[in-house]
């Protein structure tokens, strides 16, 4: 893809707004630092902001908002960690121009320009507070986090989806619409919905697949251990072993092109989740005997064993056409009789 095309793509992301701006970055530092609650109040005012500028909800520069907003509802509604950590796009490589200490520095101006405003003063704070009440999207008590994190993933993924209508080989929106499949996939599992779930990561996995970069292997991983669970899950133990195995390949090729002494935390820390996945594999292993175990026991206890089985079918099948060919019928023979007999009388 050329420069030109990067460019453009790229510039689809950027929040023109200030302060839609601001409460954008501070929502983002918050998901990397795992401040969830904070990260979805920071958030969820950059997406009214965005949508009132805009008037519409499907507007591309709420593509980034709703991904984030989407992850912070996830994971402050998901009650267990997964083994590869709670943020996806934790790797540098996604966001290569952005760190914590940019989004600091942000924020520090977010705060001035607050107070110069004079926003920190009492009587302007309450009616910031009353406006910001009118304006904001009502919430529905009855709807909890992980339930509002699929609305709003599902939003971000109908733009992204937009988006690579025209830029189809963008690995970035590849990158969010993939990433959007896994943590679609959580939600999934956590309401037991496996098969969906199933469906989301294997979609997910089409797409890393396509990424030629190397990143692609730990995104790789993640998805091919998260399909390992969901294969667990539904008792396809053999298609878990297989799944596992593919994470082991996935993470030791990302160690492989880990090259250079800078990248020597990020080695150690692939490395420390290769036990965890044996674990799991083994686990699996473990299962998929006791699964055969258990069914050779009900062919036995149903007398549908092999060895039942070998006897029926091994018996050779007595072809008895000849016999059911010259033998006649009782009353047939009868009636010849009857015959005979009236033939001597006469």
């Amino acid at each position: 893809m050329s420069l030109a095309a990067t460019t453009a793509s790229t510039n689809l992301f950027e929040i023109k707004d200030e302060d839609a701006n601001a409460s954008f970055l501070l929502g983002k530092r918050d998901v990397l630092l795992n401040n969830y609650q904070a990260a979805c109040d920071h958030l969820s005012k950059t997406c009214e902001r965005i949508v009132k500028i805009r008037e519409s909800d499907t507007a591309p520069e709420l593509a980034e908002p709703y991904f984030y907003y989407g992850q912070a509802l996830l994971y402050l509604g998901l009650s267990e960690q997964q083994v590869f950590g709670s943020d996806i796009v934790k790797d540098g490589e996604n966001d290569e121009n952005e760190t914590i200490e940019e989004e600091d520095e942000e924020e520090n101006n977010a705060e001035t320009k607050e107070g110069e405003n004079g926003v920190v003063k009492d009587g302007v704070n309450e009616q910031v507070e009353a406006e910001n009440e009118d304006d904001s999207i009502p919430a529905d008590e009855n709807v909890n986090d992980l339930e509002r994190a699929f609305e709003i993933l599902e939003c971000a993924h109908m733009i992204y989806s937009k988006m690579s209508e025209d830029y189809p080989t963008d690995t970035r929106i590849i990158t969010r619409i993939a990433d959007i499949h896994v943590m679609l996939s959580d939600i999934c599992n956590e309401n037991g919905d496996h098969e969906t779930a199933l469906t989301h990561v294997l979609k997910a996995i089409d797409l890393q697949e396509t990424i030629h970069e190397q990143q692609r292997y730990r995104l790789l991983a993640e998805s091919y251990y998260k399909l390992g669970l969901i294969y667990e899950l539904i008792n396809k133990f053999a298609d878990a072993v297989d799944s596992f195995n593919k994470a082991i390949d996935a993470i030791n090729q990302a160690i492989k092109h880990l090259n250079g002494e800078d990248k020597e935390n990020e080695r150690e820390e692939l490395i420390s989740l290769l036990p965890s996945i044996e674990t799991k594999r083994n686990d699996a292993k473990a299962s998929m005997a006791d699964q055969h175990l258990i069914a050779q026991a009900r062919k036995i206890l149903t007398g549908t064993d092999n060895t039942t089985e070998a006897k029926t079918t091994d018996a050779p099948v007595k072809d008895i056409t000849l016999n059911i060919r010259h033998k006649r019928p009782a009353t047939e023979t009868e009636n010849d009789d009857d015959v005979n007999k009236k033939a001597k009388v006469e």
